[in-house]
């Protein structure tokens, strides 16, 4: 069995925050501590951490399945419609049933609804992630092909044609699209065209094959990150900083709303992924400069992530309905300590469900 690489293994406790972080980013406005900059904060800045975890996957896959030995498709595949599918289908019908018992709707149990709802990741709106993640599981065969290409042809020249084409595919994307009579006409073309960002996994394979290369060449990396981290924090900084301020340039020089901000520099734009790449460069330089310090805190919650990132949402809608149902408004709650609670109370529920789980043998 191969090592476990502590690095990736504790970044995905920092994508988990950014993640709660970005959830819990819009109620910023009506918390006691509403403020822009909270705001840029938690739906700007931590936006690194969903394609993280495409990273991440790319990571695991490509250091797990040597690219010099065959590929048992069906065992994992297997495999992996353990650990994700089942997770995925079960989570999903909880998310519509505790939707359903807040908001009672027949349609909710439609056949066709359900396998609408499965199809795309519409179950509850964070879920889609595991969709994508399920469709690079299924095309891992043509990444390990993509792989070889890009060896074969140089890193330094694929890597950029591949980031470009991510961006290309994106723009494309984004332009509002005039479907025509046929299309519309259709249901299921239609949701195919519709809910593209759902499932499509093109949008993110720079950044899952990016992983997969650093796992064929990691010594060249930890040399990089290790060598060059003042370069990699300027980097990242300087990341920073130009989303921040096209947010401000957005938002008080043109007077954008900030839903609009946000879909303007969202992870998938060159803005948001030029900063996931800094971002990610620099969470793993940082971790490896302290690779030798047990950071315990951050290690439970790597441990627990797939469980919170399950959870959270639940955890987040029913503290703020426990502060609706006690007469306390929101607008009295500061948004540090609604965040705060999000993340314990997650991982304490992740904690149990994973005893549980343990104790039932699952």
């Amino acid at each position: 069995m191969k090592e476990r690489n502590m690095i990736f293994d504790n970044l995905r406790g920092i994508c988990m925050l950014g993640v709660i972080a970005i959830h819990a980013g819009s109620y910023v406005m009506d918390s006691a501590t509403a403020s822009e900059h909270i705001f840029m904060l938690m739906e700007v800045l931590s936006r690194y951490s969903v394609p993280a975890f495409f990273f991440i996957s790319g990571y695991g896959l490509f250091y797990t399945y040597a690219l010099d030995k065959p590929l048992a498709y069906c065992p994992f595949i297997k495999k992996r419609l353990v650990s994700i599918g089942i997770p995925y289908v079960l989570w999903s019908l909880l998310y519509i049933a505790a939707y359903d018992y807040s908001y009672p709707d027949p349609q909710n149990w439609d056949l066709n609804e359900l396998l609408f709802k499965l199809a795309f990741g519409n179950a509850s709106y964070h879920i889609y992630f595991l969709v994508i993640l399920m469709w690079f599981y299924a095309l891992f065969p043509l990444w390990r092909k993509l792989m070889l290409l890009m060896e074969k042809c140089s890193l330094k020249l694929s890597l950029p044609i591949l980031f470009f084409a991510q961006l290309y595919f994106y723009n494309l994307s984004s332009h509002f699209w005039g479907y025509p009579a046929w299309i519309m006409q259709d249901d299921f073309i239609f949701n195919l065209f519709q809910y593209r960002l759902n499932y499509i996994p093109f949008f993110y394979l720079f950044i899952f094959m990016l992983g997969g290369v650093i796992a064929h060449h990691y010594e060249v990396f930890a040399n990089f990150i290790r060598n060059n981290f003042k370069l990699i924090t300027c980097a990242f900084l300087l990341s920073a900083l130009v989303n921040a301020t096209v947010f401000y340039r957005h938002l008080y020089k043109w007077h954008i709303d900030l839903e609009t901000i946000i879909n303007t520099l969202q992870q998938l734009s060159t803005y948001g992924l030029v900063y996931t790449i800094a971002s990610l460069f620099f969470f793993c330089a940082l971790l490896d400069k302290y690779r030798t310090h047990k950071i315990t805190w951050l290690q439970k919650l790597s441990n627990r992530s797939f469980l919170i990132y399950l959870i959270h949402p639940y955890i987040m809608d029913q503290i703020y309905l426990q502060l609706k149902f006690a007469n306390i408004p929101f607008s009295l709650v500061p948004m540090p300590l609604f965040y705060l609670a999000i993340v314990v109370i997650s991982y304490f529920a992740a904690v149990v469900m994973h005893k549980t789980m343990k104790a039932l043998h699952i």
